[in-house]
């Protein structure tokens, strides 16, 4: 696989710069205390109060610290291993590191446009654009015929191409079960928080549902391009799970309890969806020479 010059310093920057903003968001959570605040629909938010995130919601700022945490514990050390092994000339290195840059486009432009402005804002800024570029510059190295031409008899194209359908519609159900009835009864959304607008679930049902559709699809019909955004899309589903259970607990952590039903239908369905990317992840690139 013909290697970029140019990741040889933006893959670097994006773990140093991911690197600092985790560990950031994390040792400044102790100072300042939650306070009530009602936001321009009327609404009464809990605000976090606390560190770098003490102008965002309570909910949202747990969130933020416990995907922190996955961020350093298993995005960061995917990534490293992932560029080591595209470093050595990998085909399945540099599909494995477009996998393990994706989580970190999707967090930079999260925090980029959902976080509340902080003195981290211009941090999140370069963390999208070096892992956007990254992002496209790993694509464009990929030789999709060759790919084509090392997958083994037994790859699974069935079953990634539905496991992926299966993500992308479920996650367009999740988010529209809480837009169309507050559209519908002009209303807000309860997780609007002091927020403006609902950034996560207009960008994942724009660009994320379909992207995921879309390549499930391209892998039932054996396409080369789906072959190849099959594996990042199914690492994204694994870091996502890590991301749900990360949040989940800082929440806890944070006071927010929820209902046992959310975390049996909310909670429960990505990490299941997670576990069973894990299973397809590994048989993947098992089916590929290298």
């Amino acid at each position: 696989m013909k290697k970029s010059i140019s990741l040889t310093w933006l893959v670097p920057i994006i773990v140093i710069l991911s690197a600092i903003l985790a560990i950031v968001g994390l040792i400044t959570a102790n100072d300042g205390f939650v306070y009530s605040f009602t936001n321009v629909h009327g609404q009464t938010i809990q605000m976090d109060g606390r560190g770098i995130y003490k102008y965002d919601s309570l909910l949202a700022a747990a969130g933020f610290r416990g995907t922190n945490a996955v961020m350093l514990l298993f995005a960061i050390p995917l990534l490293v291993i992932a560029y080591i092994a595209y470093l050595k000339g990998s085909i399945k290195g540099g599909i494995l590191l477009l996998g393990a840059l994706l989580p970190f486009l999707y967090c930079g432009a999260s925090m980029t446009f959902s976080a509340a402005f902080s003195d981290l804002f211009l941090g999140y800024t370069a963390l999208l654009s070096t892992s956007f570029f990254a992002t496209i510059t790993v694509i464009s190295s990929i030789n999709l015929q060759l790919v084509d031409k090392r997958i083994k008899p037994g790859f699974p194209y069935k079953g990634i191409g539905i496991i992926l359908i299966i993500a992308g519609f479920g996650t367009l159900f999740i988010w529209m079960s809480e837009l169309l009835p507050a559209l519908f009864s002009g209303s807000v959304p309860e997780t609007l928080g002091p927020y403006t607008t609902m950034f996560t679930h207009g960008f994942d049902s724009a660009i994320i549902s379909p992207a995921f559709i879309l390549i499930g699809i391209y892998s039932l019909k054996h396409k080369p391009l789906g072959v190849v955004l099959a594996a990042p899309f199914l690492i994204l589903c694994v870091l996502v799970g890590f991301f749900v259970i990360g949040q989940s607990i800082a929440q806890y952590l944070a006071g927010l309890i929820f209902p046992i039903n959310v975390y049996i239908g909310l909670v429960g369905s990505w990490v299941l969806l997670g576990v069973i990317a894990i299973g397809f992840t590994i048989t993947y690139f098992r089916n590929i020479q290298d």
